[in-house]
């Protein structure tokens, strides 16, 4: 009997991933996915309280992984072993998105009218900052000094938008993972000498 009923939530699960990708969330409705996976509104509520647990079922658990990393990036103590620890989390980062680059999709491009709309901006200034610190501390090895952050911030929005298109034209994990890597090459290879920068 427990079979049935992981097997009644996995299908519900699949056709809101469907429902969410396409219509976003304030587009997605609970009788729709009902109706695409063959069950009723009220048996859905067996499984999922509304609307919004069902979107943070699916896609809250993904948002928080990616934060667990992301914070973890606060930790790391800037000097000349910082790279390759930068390395080893970002490995990380692509790794959620290989085994969840449907929920990311969702997460950047259809999440108008839930908790998480403003992902992006937290990403883009997320970014930034992990960015620029690194950049402060390589140019003050050099006796320089970041003027400001511009250039770091539009390179860092560039990012994110260009991942929210990648998610949105590809769903092989493997193939987002290299499109996003590809960008961070373009976007990031000789940064430090992109920056306007003033002796200290």
């Amino acid at each position: 009997m427990q079979y049935l009923k992981d097997e009644v939530r996995n299908k519900i699960v699949k056709e809101a991933l469907k429902e969410f990708r396409q219509f976003g969330y304030k587009g997605t409705s609970i009788r729709s996915i009902a109706k695409n996976s063959n069950t009723s509104v009220g048996n859905i509520y067996k499984y999922f309280n509304s609307k919004e647990d069902l979107y943070e079922n699916l896609i809250g658990i993904v948002y928080y992984r990616l934060i667990d990393y992301i914070n973890q990036f606060d930790k790391v103590e800037l000097n000349d072993k910082a790279e390759h620890i930068f390395y080893q989390l970002m490995e990380e980062i692509m790794e959620i998105f290989n085994e969840s680059s449907t929920e990311i999709a969702i997460l950047l491009n259809k999440s108008d009218g839930s908790k998480y709309e403003n992902c992006k901006n937290n990403f883009t200034n997320f970014v930034t900052r992990i960015v620029t610190e690194k950049m402060k501390y390589e140019l003050s090895v050099e006796g320089k000094k970041l003027k400001d952050d511009l250039v770091i911030y539009l390179i860092s929005h560039s990012l994110v938008e260009s991942i929210s298109i990648i998610l949105e034209r590809h769903d092989d994990g493997s193939e987002v993972r290299r499109y996003i890597l590809n960008i961070i090459d373009i976007l990031y290879t000789d940064i430090k000498n992109k920056l306007e920068c003033e002796n200290l």
